[in-house]
């Protein structure tokens, strides 16, 4: 193998490389902005359906549920990083939904009761990765006092603030 072909070979290794550790749900060991994220996602998240409901009827406005697992998943620390907390997300957040964070952490304890609730709209939703987000129109029915979900649209993770806020108001419209 002569020297061009060997650096072709070593670059594809270490892009493979780079590429397995961007898809890992583990952050990396090294302690960083994308490490700490879980701490800069907006104040305004709800954990409880019964919460995100009520204010979601005062307000009108649709429910956007983040479906995450906050202390294991790369992606979701780094999309809280990069898109949930920065002021354009924020500032259209605050106008247009009700936020509500649907957590699966390993480590961390979920609220009392929200196991039950978060595994319940993971399994109705289909929802089998993180991040994912649904906009969703909720309803309550007062005689069995279930909740009647309807989807209105899923995203993932996107690269910037402005693609990621775009997807989500093309539900709103809907």
């Amino acid at each position: 193998m002569n020297m061009t072909q060997q650096l072709r070979h070593l670059s594809f290794i270490l892009i493979a490389m780079a590429s397995l550790h961007a898809c890992s749900n583990k952050p990396s060991g090294g302690e960083s902005a994308a490490t700490n994220a879980s701490s800069t996602i907006p104040q305004e998240w709800m954990s409880n359906m019964n919460d995100a409901y009520a204010q979601s009827v005062k307000d009108h406005k649709p429910i956007l549920a983040y479906f995450t697992a906050s202390d294991t998943c790369g992606l979701c620390k780094e999309l809280e990083a990069n898109i949930l907390s920065t002021p354009l997300f924020k500032t259209w957040a605050e106008q247009n939904v009700v936020l509500l964070k649907v957590d699966f952490p390993e480590n961390n304890q979920v609220p009392v009761g929200n196991n039950e609730q978060n595994s319940g709209m993971a399994k109705y939703l289909k929802v089998t990765s993180y991040p994912t987000l649904w906009m969703l129109n909720v309803t309550h029915e007062a005689d069995n006092g279930r909740f009647k979900v309807k989807p209105i649209g899923r995203v993932g993770y996107e690269s910037s603030p402005e693609k990621f806020v775009g997807m989500l108001q093309n539900f709103v419209r809907k």
